[in-house]
């Protein structure tokens, strides 16, 4: 992942993160004076607390509290040494407890995520592989990320896909030293298990196929002595590494690592990173640990999982059978999501909740799929019985609530969760919910332009884009109806009108398949492009894009003064989404809207959408008050002197030509300077276009084609540029260009192009000129103004944005 993928991530997390805030449902304070485990106080107000991952309530345990205690007055807070030195006495004890426990070597560290990047340094080497699942948790990723810098191979796995990890086994069984897979027991938002049988047919299969478990959300809640939920379903595997937590249904705090390996885990424990270089635990927590652990090792941690096995039994059966709601998750986990679809429900549901007395969480993007949003809590053995059905008749009795009070219905959830093992939609998809109908709206769908009135069009859109009805018009022809899968768009239109015909709502889009890297730096792009010199569709997908890859500007009409806009904007998404799943595009992408438009965003944030910063786009306004001689004459004498040596200089060695008629070698050598330009950059990495383009271009009156030719000696030409640009009224759009690269430094051809590109928009007329995203440089030097852009993208699975992630510098 390079710095600026790492960066738009951190923006997207912290937009979600600070409307989580706004909406009163993060970064929440309890305001208790002591805990009982079963309530929280927060805002002044009693919760009762399904918000805890101490699933056995141990860490209130009086024995867990006075083992604490007594370590506490026995060796203070903590002992302040690096372990490789010296540990404090009681680490003999824990370590000890824990490895009857798991008949097992043990590694103690303060925490999972300190763990993770101490062990896999150690145990996978430069010559191993890592294949991750695509749900692994964040914290194993994380340290993941540390390897690919030191020279391992890591790829991705579709979540709990086995047929997947054997073929790759099998690709690369030759090809490395060990083969590594990286996995939950429990996985933390739906809390699905990982296929452990299955997974150990392949360890006893395969003699270089080791596995890395974290068992974190398992530990305690199954297995014998509470070892977990991976040991609960297969003997501990010599070829594997566990990871599991002791902060959760241990009840103190820190991680294990389990090894069966003697070796390699004194081979970690004197070269694990934190092992070495940080303190150990503070004092009370292995003080509890050891009372914890002297508890696993009785019979009376089988009565504790047999009461919470309970619990979570009688909460599934009154969410599905009893009311029927849309339950995502695994009926043997403690962790319980119901599918809400879009965030906004989410915010919605989750306030109704805790309002009536239940702390609750919301299940959201990066954790989830933007569309996949639930509502997620989890069951411990502090909840009554009562507690489980308050909750329960509570979720029953709000779902539809907020659903109908956002105008959403169940067709979301049974949308976005279709593709969840485990969620069974027939006892949902007859639910009724009532959505109430504020205005009476009617959707125009066509899929030509030709079947829409042209001065309608226009009267809409073609002020706001760079192309008006017969421009796009020409863009179905060519595209509509061509052959390759990278060329060939399904053109879509969609008029929203009010009840007495009048449009709030007007757009077109497009189907595509889309390179995943279009925006993402170079030299991710130049990684993957190597990959599709074999496979061209690697990481593309079916997409559907507001406008098109060649229009600019606002794509969407909207009527914004009246009081209706936001209903008839959601009544042209729900219809978005129909097609988008009648099609099978994995993403909405919503272009380009401009980054100051909070309200217009805002509203596509709760709609599960996130924000993406693009480039700025270059416009030149003005052109006819503000021409180049008067500009040039009050521009900074920097910027004038940056304009002389880089056009002036070279300006009678050139000269240009509008083209009327042109021969079939003409096209082809401006096809070739086009694909310079094309395969010169990949800053925005799309797919070449077609040469029945250009030919449409060059025989349509809407565009005009300027070629430039270099001079030469006996009164020859060389042609080392072309543009293709559209008059759109008054407005004048730099479409595509091509050129001569050799020539590019020496005369300065892309200057050139551009500064007589200006000079022509304002020889017939228009005021305003677009340029396009990139070369912010030289558009802003010769008088065009950068306007920041977002746009606003949903995908349904991403897994091709994990593989993504794993591409840039090592």
């Amino acid at each position: 992942m390079t710095q600026k993928q790492s960066n738009q991530k951190l923006n997207v997390v912290n937009d979600i993160i600070e409307k989580g805030i706004d909406h009163n449902i993060l970064h929440l304070r309890t305001e208790d004076y002591e805990y009982n485990g079963r309530t929280i106080v927060i805002n002044g107000r009693e919760l009762i607390n399904f918000g805890s991952c101490s699933y056995l309530g141990l860490e209130k345990d009086e024995r867990v509290k006075n083992g604490a205690i007594d370590a506490i007055k026995r060796y203070g807070i903590q002992f302040s040494s690096s372990r490789s030195y010296v540990s404090n006495t009681l680490y003999a004890e824990w370590e000890s407890l824990l490895e009857k426990m798991f008949d097992a070597h043990v590694i103690t560290t303060t925490s999972m995520s300190l763990g993770h990047h101490s062990i896999i340094p150690v145990v996978v080497a430069p010559n191993d592989l890592i294949i991750q699942d695509q749900q692994v948790h964040a914290s194993v990723q994380d340290a993941v990320i540390k390897m690919k810098a030191l020279g391992t191979q890591i790829e991705i796995l579709r979540h709990n896909h086995i047929d997947g990890l054997e073929k790759k086994i099998l690709e690369n069984k030759n090809k490395y030293n060990r083969i590594w897979y990286m996995i939950d027991g429990v996985y933390s938002m739906y809390g699905d298990f990982a296929p452990m049988t299955k997974l150990v047919d392949l360890l006893n299969k395969y003699p270089n196929f080791y596995l890395y478990a974290d068992d974190a959300h398992g530990m305690s809640i199954a297995g014998k002595n509470g070892t977990g939920v991976v040991l609960s379903q297969v003997n501990f595997h010599p070829k594997m590494v566990l990871a599991t937590s002791l902060s959760k249904g241990f009840g103190c705090g820190g991680g294990a690592f389990l090894f069966k390996d003697k070796d390699l885990h004194q081979k970690v424990k004197n070269c694990g990173g934190s092992l070495i270089f940080s303190g150990g635990h503070q004092i009370p927590v292995i003080g509890a640990g050891i009372a914890s652990a002297k508890i696993h090792l009785t019979n009376e941690i089988y009565d504790r999982q047999n009461k919470l096995r309970e619990r979570i039994h009688y909460c599934h059966y009154l969410l599905r059978e009893v009311y029927h709601l849309p339950v995502v998750s695994n009926s043997h986990s403690p962790i319980v999501f119901i599918g809400l679809g879009l965030v906004r429900v989410g915010y919605n549901l989750v306030q109704r909740i805790i309002h009536e007395g239940c702390f609750v969480n919301l299940g959201v993007f990066p954790a989830v799929p933007e569309k996949c949003t639930g509502l997620r809590f989890t069951i411990t053995l502090h909840h009554t019985l009562q507690d489980i059905e308050k909750i329960c008749a509570l979720f029953a009795h709000h779902f539809p609530l907020a659903l109908e009070e956002e105008g959403r219905s169940i067709h979301d959830i049974l949308r976005a969760f279709k593709q969840v093992p485990g969620f069974i939609r027939e006892k949902i998809e007859n639910t009724p919910i009532t959505v109430s109908e504020v205005e009476n709206f009617h959707i125009m769908h066509k899929k030509s332009i030709s079947e829409i009135d042209e001065a309608l069009w226009n009267s809409l859109l073609a002020t706001q884009i760079s192309m008006n009805w017969a421009a796009i018009s020409l863009l179905e022809r060519v595209f509509s109806s061509h052959q390759s899968k990278e060329n060939h768009w399904d053109f879509h239109y969609i008029l929203v009108n009010d009840s007495q015909g009048t449009p709030l709502a007007a757009t077109f889009f497009i189907i595509a398949l889309v390179k995943d890297d279009l925006f993402l730096p170079t030299e991710v792009s130049l990684q993957i492009e190597e990959i599709r010199k074999k496979d061209p569709h690697y990481l593309c997908s079916k997409t559907l894009v507001l406008g098109s890859l060649l229009t600019e500007g606002n794509h969407l009409y909207l009527n914004r003064t009246g009081p209706h806009w936001k209903l008839a904007l959601s009544k042209l998404l729900d219809h978005l989404w129909k097609i988008q799943e009648k099609e099978g595009a994995n993403g909405m992408w919503l272009r380009d809207f401009h980054s100051k438009d909070h309200e217009l965003v805002d509203f596509f944030m709760e709609q599960g959408f996130l924000k993406i910063s693009l480039p700025n786009t270059h416009v030149i306004e003005d052109l006819q008050k503000r021409p180049f001689e008067n500009y040039f004459l009050t521009i900074h004498s920097k910027r004038r002197k940056y304009l002389s040596n880089g056009i002036f200089k070279h300006l009678d060695k050139f000269s240009t030509r509008i083209i009327n008629e042109f021969s079939e070698t003409e096209l082809n050598h401006w096809y070739g300077l086009y694909s310079q330009v094309k395969n010169a950059s990949l800053e925005l990495n799309s797919f070449a276009l077609p040469k029945s383009l250009f030919v449409e271009m060059l025989q349509d009156s809407n565009f005009e084609v300027t070629e430039l030719a270099l001079k030469v000696p006996n009164g020859n030409k060389k042609v080392v540029g072309i543009t293709f640009c559209h008059k759109n009224n008054l407005h004048y759009n730099a479409l595509l260009l091509g050129m001569d690269y050799t020539y590019l430094k020496s005369h300065d051809v892309y200057k050139q192009i551009l500064y007589r590109t200006r000079l022509r928009a304002e020889e017939i007329g228009c005021e305003k000129l677009f340029l396009g995203f990139t070369a912010a440089t030289v558009k802003e030097k010769l008088g065009a103004t950068g306007f920041p852009q977002v746009s606003m993208i949903q995908m349904n699975d991403h897994y091709n944005q994990a593989v993504l992630n794993l591409f840039g510098p090592s």
